[in-house]
């Protein structure tokens, strides 16, 4: 993003409440994108990867770096890689992160943000993150 549209507000390490392993992120704003949507560029350390989660509105990531999972519950394992671009719906619950030997960046982008926080579910288990195939 050029710096003339866009200026980091925020940035630092997320929780490992919500993660596995060495993530950070750094928060977007923007003079030219909706007021109701949040926009991080968001950095994964090999083997890092979210909690399963649900979100109350539309999210993408924009894959910008290395190689990253993405699984909804019940399918089976993506690979993600630079340039991919993957949609979740509202209440798909699901979690992202790198691979094991690889780190991985994605810029997110949140919709209707006033429609409330994702819930936060248990941790990505070792047997679930090694299951791809």
């Amino acid at each position: 993003m050029s710096t003339k549209y866009s200026t980091v507000t925020e940035e630092g390490k997320v929780s490992n409440t919500y993660m596995t392993g060495d993530v950070s992120y750094k928060k977007q704003t923007s003079a030219i994108h909706p007021r109701n949507t949040m926009i991080k560029d968001v950095a994964f350390e090999p083997g890092s990867r979210s909690n399963w989660h649900i979100n109350s509105s539309l999210q993408l990531f924009i894959a910008t770096a290395g190689v990253g999972y993405y699984q909804e519950r019940g399918k089976e394992i993506q690979t993600i890689n630079k340039g991919q671009v993957i949609t979740v719906l509202p209440g798909v619950e699901h979690w992202y992160g790198a691979t094991p030997n690889s780190r991985y960046s994605h810029i997110t982008i949140i919709t209707e943000i006033d429609k409330g926080k994702g819930v936060w579910l248990a941790s990505v288990t070792d047997e679930e993150y090694n299951s791809f195939e």
